[in-house]
């Protein structure tokens, strides 16, 4: 998806513009487009840059525990895991009351990753949403945020 037209060089359709999920699906694809090239050349993933994100603000975790944060599976969180403790970002050790659950922690050096992406998501970011007013991307996530977490009106 390129910002404001499709493929063949076209503006999205105005019945489709009237639908939010069209909205929500093209506004997730400018962002991605923003941020995975910025995060890649930090060596990781939205998805690993998500994990790697919780673990560090709600670790030590169990995988499990961390895995429904996110929602994603059992599966697709034990590859994330794998691939961010094989290049060091966090590390896993038994958790010591329940030898059948592992707790996630980050690294230094996932500390340091987690810096840097953070910045480059924040520019990629900026840049997905260069068309608006700072006023209007403030107002955007924060209907977002609200949307998301279920918050009433006004709150």
């Amino acid at each position: 998806y390129t910002r404001g037209v499709d493929e063949n060089g076209l503006r999205p359709p105005v019945a489709l513009t009237e639908r939010l999920s069209f909205l929500l699906k093209h506004a997730y694809a400018l962002v991605e487009q923003a941020i995975e090239p910025e995060l890649a050349g930090l060596g990781v993933s939205g998805r690993e840059f998500a994990v790697l994100t919780l673990v560090d603000a709600e670790g030590p975790a169990s995988q499990q525990r961390l895995a429904g944060r996110i929602g994603v599976d059992r599966t697709t969180m034990v590859a994330l895991v794998d691939a961010l403790e094989e290049k060091r970002l966090v590390s896993r050790r038994r958790d010591p009351n329940d030898r059948r659950a592992y707790l996630l922690e980050t690294t230094p050096a996932g500390h340091k990753t987690l810096r840097d992406a953070l910045k480059a998501v924040k520019l990629g970011e900026k840049q997905a949403l260069a068309s608006l007013t700072n006023t209007e991307s403030a107002t955007l996530k924060h209907a977002l945020q609200r949307l998301v977490q279920g918050q009433p009106p006004g709150t």
